[in-house]
């Protein structure tokens, strides 16, 4: 229950100021306060990642941000989302929620769950499904199975009791996502890997690294396959150039371009393999501050970093099934070991792609956290009636994100 003020109704405003931004920021810092796996953003990072200047889905997509408070306390925040690539793809009136963050209280949830729920509905949504931080593209899903262990680079972590909150308000799961973990010692591959480039050359397939002097052109090969790879997998939403051109950007200050690989056949962009040092061991201890001196700290902790995270790895779906993907995690694994990283998080993997889920198990790695998407039909009533204060005196008006 409410370890704040147990006594106050939650009341949910909209974030239509920078003091009200501020406070959406802040809550989950008062909420993971004291837990050993919570890992704070850079809050100049959130910041930028939620304005419409630095984030080229907030400049297409209608978003609103909540807070709830009790007694002029925040103690929870969430996000109410349109995804208008998303409704011209499936036509499934589906509208999204993130930044789902509660404190442990049905009341403040449900109050948090029916405001986006309200907001989506007045612009015609059905369905209400998440979280996802905007888009199924970015961070995305809500942690079920795994809470003893910190999240690595853009994958998200909550309370356990985050999933009665959601499964207490009529929200049923509709679809999980896998975590896999490696380490060096325990990975393993065929005897014949080590051959299967070399007969892959042969038929006209070979694979490089990613050329960063040549950024932009690999970063629109990566978006080419994925677009192409990706297709069938569910919930699946086309990346666009801006979107990669913003990702690559936010992670180039630790990105390593011989930890990427592109497959070509032929001259043809057929596979690609992303990954990523995992940032968070360095910032974990940084509490999402850099000023005065935890730059100095996150440099030095750059440098430690021990384990990867293999973000995106997708081959042409007439090139499966020829050891392109063992290559790539073969690759990947040899390159790592000189900068001392020994651990590979291979993350997310849909449930239902049976033929990643057994690569994965073939080289021995193990799933060690599942994430879980919910949603609602909208025409369902949530648990309770609460106090809504719009800061625009409306709770269905729409406004800019501050």
């Amino acid at each position: 229950m409410n370890r704040f003020l147990p006594t106050s109704s939650p009341e949910v405003r909209k974030v239509d100021g920078r003091s009200a931004l501020r406070d959406f920021l802040h809550v989950p810092h008062r909420l993971y306060h004291g837990n050993p796996y919570w890992v704070a953003p850079l809050y100049g990072e959130e910041k930028r990642f939620l304005s419409p200047r630095h984030n080229h889905f907030l400049s297409r997509n209608p978003v609103a941000l909540f807070v709830c408070y009790r007694g002029g306390i925040p103690v929870g925040r969430i996000a109410a989302i349109i995804n208008r690539d998303h409704l011209e793809r499936y036509r499934d009136h589906v509208g999204f929620f993130g930044f789902f963050d509660s404190e442990n209280d049905r009341e403040t949830a449900a109050a948090l769950l029916q405001t986006a729920s309200r907001w989506v509905k007045d612009r015609g949504a059905q369905i209400m499904r998440g979280p996802a931080n905007f888009s199924i593209n970015s961070t995305a899903g809500l942690l079920v199975d795994g809470f003893e262990d910190p999240p690595q680079i853009m994958m998200p972590y909550n309370h356990a009791y985050a999933v009665d909150l959601l499964e207490a308000n009529g929200f049923k799961r509709c679809m999980t996502f896998l975590a896999y973990e490696v380490s060096r010692d325990q990975i393993r591959f065929p005897a014949a890997v080590s051959r299967l480039e070399e007969r892959l050359a042969r038929n006209g397939t070979t694979i490089r690294h990613l050329a960063s002097r040549y950024l932009n052109r690999d970063a629109e090969l990566i978006r080419t396959v994925f677009n192409q790879a990706w297709s069938g997998n569910w919930g699946f939403i086309p990346f666009s150039i801006e979107e990669v051109q913003q990702d690559f950007k936010r992670v180039r200050p630790f990105f390593k371009e011989d930890l990427v690989f592109i497959a070509e056949h032929k001259g043809r962009p057929v596979g690609f393999c992303l990954s990523l040092p995992d940032i968070n061991q360095a910032l974990q201890p940084l509490g999402g501050r850099l000023m005065p001196f935890n730059w100095l700290r996150l440099l030095l902790g750059i440098r430690k970093i021990s384990r990867l995270r293999v973000i995106l790895m997708g081959v042409a779906a007439d090139h499966r099934r020829r050891g392109i993907d063992l290559v790539f995690y073969k690759k990947t694994f040899d390159h790592a070991e000189k900068y001392g990283i020994h651990t590979a998080e291979l993350s997310w993997i849909l449930e239902d792609n049976r033929d990643m889920n057994r690569v994965l198990e073939h080289i021995n790695a193990h799933c060690y956290k599942r994430y879980a998407i919910y949603e609602k039909h909208l025409n369902r009533t949530l648990l309770s009636s609460f106090h809504m204060v719009s800061g625009t005196g409306r709770s269905g008006q729409s406004t800019d994100i501050p």
